[in-house]
């Protein structure tokens, strides 16, 4: 099946205009017109903790869309991203497809990527997506900044919370922090645990913003586990109805003498088990 690339200033706006021989020449009659679409690849708020991006679709033709796949792929990404359910777009409509992210590959090398929509009617279309939030260089550093610190720093991990589900108490994170091996040299540090957006810190008795650390970290000293006492940062129940980011936390630190937000999700157990206090503990406070 051929397939039209994006050129020139055409890949800039992804527009796809596919005939039956590539890019240029009459589409055959029972194919209909060539596609007007608009590709862009972008991660929602919604998508951080999940691991998901969005392949957004835009249909400037003036007929339906319907896709049959989407596919995308990067050199930032170990394999393709790919959704195999069905997609209908009327003419001015856009739609995300939601794809999940592969591991990355941590290639610092210049971006190659690509989009490819199969249409129902067989066809496809093929093109660089566009980056209208300028997020593409930037949706591994997050992964590849944690796997680095830890390869070459410590380990951290998330160890097993106290977290009292009749909201009797506050809940309590064990941080388990476990240095590389060797003799001693300065790796780096950990400075502090930001509060989220539903959740505070407690700091000396004291609701705070962050959780200061100060724990330098030297190769082959013993594990470390910090204790992280949370307080509810909020209390309307649409925020943890809607909650998106609210369990994502973001340990500041330093790698060598490189500054770096070390972003450590919460299993999944841990994150609904926070969620679940959250509603708790407000119903039980004053």
């Amino acid at each position: 099946m051929p397939r039209c690339r994006s050129l020139g200033a055409l890949a800039a706006a992804c527009l796809l205009a596919v005939a039956p021989l590539g890019c240029a020449g009459a589409p055959a009659p029972d194919e209909g017109p060539a596609p007007d679409v608009l590709v862009e690849l972008v991660q929602l708020r919604g998508d951080v903790a999940s691991g998901h991006v969005e392949l957004r679709v835009t249909n400037r033709g003036d007929r339906e869309l319907v896709i049959a796949s989407a596919a995308y792929e990067s050199s930032r990404w170990s394999a393709p991203m790919v959704r195999d359910d069905e997609a209908r777009i009327p003419p001015g409509a856009r739609r995300n497809l939601r794809l999940p992210l592969p591991e990355p590959t941590c290639d610092a090398g210049p971006l190659e990527h690509r989009a490819t929509l199969r249409l129902a009617d067989g066809r496809e279309l093929e093109a660089e997506p566009a980056d209208p939030y300028g997020q593409l260089e930037a949706l591994d550093d997050a992964v590849c900044d944690l796997r680095a610190f830890e390869r070459e720093v410590a380990g951290l991990a998330w160890g097993e919370p106290d977290i009292p589900q009749d909201g009797s108490g506050p809940a309590v994170l064990r941080l388990e922090v476990t240095p590389v091996a060797g003799d001693g040299e300065p790796l780096g540090r950990l400075e502090a645990i930001p509060a989220t957006v539903l959740l505070a810190l407690e700091a000396d008795g004291e609701r705070a913003e962050a959780l200061p650390l100060g724990i330098e970290l030297r190769a082959g000293a013993a594990p470390i586990a910090v204790r992280v006492p949370l307080v509810p940062g909020r209390c309307d129940l649409h925020a943890v109805a809607e909650d998106k980011q609210g369990t994502l936390f973001r340990i500041r630190a330093e790698h060598g003498d490189r500054p770096v937000d070390l972003v450590l999700p919460s299993p999944d157990a841990q994150r609904d088990a926070l969620l679940d206090w959250v509603v708790a503990r407000c119903a039980a406070l004053p």
